[in-house]
């Protein structure tokens, strides 16, 4: 969806700028969203073709055959997203079908109730410390800062990704730290940016130390492919990659710690931006049922990472390592190449040895 503008003053500027964001039935959804209708609708066209069904012209007759599509993708193993689609796209194209397409929705319901989603588990408080103690023993900060700030502010995946120094405003190492998400996933659909403000010391005194020395376009996770690449390496390297951890484990689990500590439900709303209070109560209830039967594997090698970062707590920040520009008159270099330095991350005209690909969110 095109980000808004304000009404211009005369009706040549308000014409232009519409012209811009084009026709408001473009702008109705997303274009992400309106291709996954496009091909929700596509695949729904290829299975009446290929059981010799034609569009009915009633509502009655389609609620009837949508909710038999429903029934081959049910029997097929399809995943419930592309029955939730397809039922969204025909509404998307015909709004007078909202309503009308009960049997569906029905069979809609049926599937939700009867199959539970496949959600990332929470982590743990234990398990945070444990991958961020691991990621500061292998000199990744930037991926520990990271992973400290998607747990803490609740942040969802792609949030933690897109975050840049721009975003981030905090005047004191103490914080707190605000972080400024634009027209997120809920922000969209209310017309309304959204921000998150982050009050644990540690995580702000990093956020502040990090936006310091890096430029206001410099991303905090850099490429998105790299960090999840890291993400999985992590989880793999302490011995928790049977739990199935995923990205968004971060913004689940933060949700259940805050809870937990603080037992404010209200205040948890607002932290994860919640509309509605019935997913937050999804949240909190699955999120600590699950959490009761995970047990860490817990170990010397596991219980020295956790310190590794618990130690840091007490300590002062340590600074990167920087080092002069080498000289580039060693080995032989192809015309224009001199400038790149790969394993480096310029900061000014100083170089500092990059990280597991992280390094270069510095730049």
């Amino acid at each position: 969806m095109p980000k808004r503008h304000l009404e211009g003053h005369t009706v040549g500027e308000r014409a232009k700028i519409r012209k811009s964001l084009g026709s408001l039935k473009s702008l109705t959804v997303q274009p992400v969203t309106r291709e996954r209708y496009e091909k929700a609708r596509t695949d729904f066209y290829s299975w009446l073709r290929q059981e010799k069904l034609a569009i009915p012209c009633s509502s009655y007759q389609l609620d009837l055959i949508v909710s038999d599509y429903l029934e081959a993708l049910w029997a097929a193993g399809k995943g419930r997203t592309e029955g939730s689609n397809i039922l969204a796209a025909l509404q998307d194209a015909q709004p007078h079908l909202k309503g009308q397409l009960k049997l569906s929705w029905r069979l809609m319901k049926t599937w939700v109730t009867n199959e539970i989603p496949n959600r990332a588990p929470p982590l743990s408080l234990d398990a945070l410390h444990l991958l961020v103690g691991y990621a500061l023993f292998k000199q990744m900060n930037l991926f520990a800062l990271s992973l400290l700030v998607g747990f803490h502010g609740l942040l969802r995946t792609g949030e933690l990704l897109q975050l840049e120094a721009r975003h981030v405003a905090i005047s004191q190492a103490k914080g707190p730290a605000v972080l400024s998400l634009g027209l997120t996933k809920g922000g969209k659909r209310h017309g309304a940016a959204e921000s998150v403000t982050i009050h644990a010391e540690d995580v702000c005194r990093r956020l502040f130390q990090w936006k310091q020395m890096v430029r206001p376009s410099s991303s905090l996770t850099g490429t998105s492919h790299k960090w999840r690449k890291t993400f999985s390496e992590v989880l793999q390297a302490v011995g928790l990659s049977k739990f199935d951890f995923r990205p968004y484990s971060l913004r689940r689990g933060g949700a259940t710690n805050h809870f937990q500590i603080h037992g404010r439900f209200d205040a948890l709303l607002v932290l994860g931006r919640w509309h509605a209070a019935s997913t937050a109560r999804v949240y909190i209830n699955e999120g600590l049922a699950v959490l009761s039967n995970i047990s860490l594997p817990w170990n010397k090698f596991t219980r020295n990472l956790r310190s590794q970062y618990l130690s840091s707590l007490t300590k002062p920040l340590a600074k990167l390592e920087l080092t002069k520009i080498p000289s580039q008159n060693r080995g032989r270099w192809k015309k224009g190449a001199k400038k790149r330095h790969r394993g480096y991350v310029s900061i000014n005209g100083w170089r500092s040895p990059a990280v597991s690909g992280f390094g270069r969110a510095l730049e």
